[in-house]
């Protein structure tokens, strides 16, 4: 069944600057920076030097601007971009293609994905101190010993204060440039001290392959819970997430989406409480999925992970019940678009009778989007900060000639309409 994509992933055109040339910015709302090239970028491509023939990588490369202005420096089949969100790694495909640069690699990955030793490393900051430290340490990895990392942030975003961080790892940064409350710093790939790597690096979860491990009750049932940085609240189970699964009722026979997944704890006590059903995790981000394979496991708990966009991950799949605790922050900042979207994706998604319920922070429009789309509403539980909504998807009978034309059209062009629930 045919559906008007929703806004949210209609892509976008806009046409932006880098390095003192034009580049094409095809993207899309839920990436950071979506609209522009941000300072960052434009800092490390006025400061990095970059040669003919050097490898290159660009991680995380968000909407793949500073991929672009890589590969003319270095030449395309040199240059990798690397981001673990499928989102970013679509966009920056598209923004590669449309600035003729398609013979770069462009995957999801983290830095020791790249297939050999990098020459140099080009770094956005990333949002939080701990993503931040393991992202300098698969860099670390992933060059050649004197290889550069070039990483530039905001002021604001804490650059300042996480650069002695990689500093602890590589040595001394050199300062290149500082404008527009950014700023961005050369490191240079060393030997690994004898003693082996700096104790801010040990933590569980940072180093490939490894995992944070901490405990989880809801009621009566016991979790463990493997994450690392990047993920959702990835050393202890939030607020939010806790209100949902003590007040969420799940049948025995339910065929379960937990969207958004993290690390996996609502789909897996979703999954304990139907043990006649079947359970599917979706989540954007690589680092989310990792998590939620290996809680999964380490429960014992069947189920499906899958790292995609959310509805487009699953196709025509059907559900009884769909849960989350929803992303709202593209980056630092709050994006609304996403909401509508995973609203209006759960609805199409659902069998009729099925149920949509979702925790978010009380300031987010969910109960008027739910409401819009479903008709109704139930409020769960209500705390100062967090709201538990569940919507039930009615059965709705076919309205033959019920609907004017113009009525049509304008189903059609809200970007929700489902024609199988009308005769036209």
């Amino acid at each position: 069944m045919d559906r008007v994509k929703s806004p949210y992933r209609q892509e976008r055109v806009h046409e932006d600057e880098i390095g003192g040339e034009p580049v094409q910015l095809i993207t899309r709302p839920g990436l950071v920076y979506w609209r522009y090239v941000p300072q960052a970028m434009r800092l490390i491509a006025d400061n990095a030097q970059i040669e003919p023939g050097q490898r290159v990588l660009v991680s995380p490369c968000g909407h793949g601007a500073l991929g672009v202005w890589a590969a003319r420096q270095a030449g395309g089949p040199n240059v990798t971009l690397l981001d673990t969100s499928i989102v970013a790694v679509e966009v920056a495909r598209h923004t590669m293609d449309a600035n003729g640069e398609n013979a770069a690699t462009v995957q999801v990955g983290l830095p020791t994905s790249a297939d050999g030793e990098q020459d140099a490393v080009l770094m956005v900051l990333p949002k939080g101190r701990d993503l931040a430290r393991l992202y300098f340490l698969e860099s670390f990895y992933a060059l050649r010993e004197g290889g550069i990392l070039y990483l530039a942030g905001a002021t604001k975003e804490g650059i300042k204060s996480i650069v002695p961080d990689a500093e602890a790892l590589f040595g001394s940064a050199t300062l290149l440039s500082y404008k527009g409350g950014h700023r961005v710093v050369r490191l240079t790939r060393t030997q690994l001290p004898p003693d082996g790597l700096p104790e801010i690096y040990q933590t569980p979860g940072l180093a490939p392959g490894t995992f944070y491990q901490f405990e989880a009750t809801i009621g009566e049932d016991h979790y463990t819970i493997l994450s690392r940085p990047g993920v959702f609240s990835w050393r202890a189970v939030d607020e939010g997430t806790r209100l949902l699964l003590e007040t969420l009722q799940v049948r025995a026979t339910d065929t379960i989406l937990d969207m958004g997944a993290g690390y996996g704890l609502i789909g897996m006590h979703a999954a304990r409480q139907a043990p006649k059903g079947s359970v599917t995790l979706v989540d954007v981000d690589l680092l989310a999925c990792e998590s939620a394979r290996a809680t999964l496991a380490a429960n014992g708990v069947e189920g499906q992970v899958i790292q995609g966009d959310g509805m487009a991950a699953v196709g025509d799949q059907r559900f009884t019940l769909i849960v989350t605790n929803p992303p709202f922050h593209s980056g630092h900042a709050v994006n609304y678009e996403v909401a509508e979207a995973f609203v209006e994706e759960a609805y199409a998604a659902l069998d009729p009778r099925g149920r949509f319920v979702v925790v978010s922070n009380s300031f987010l429009p969910y109960e008027r989007l739910m409401i819009e789309r479903f008709g109704s509403v139930e409020a769960l539980a209500r705390t100062p900060q967090y709201q538990v909504l569940s919507s039930v998807k009615e059965y709705r009978r076919k309205q033959r000639g019920k609907l004017t034309r113009a009525q049509r059209k304008a189903e059609r062009e809200r970007a929700w309409y489902n024609p199988d629930d009308y005769d036209l």
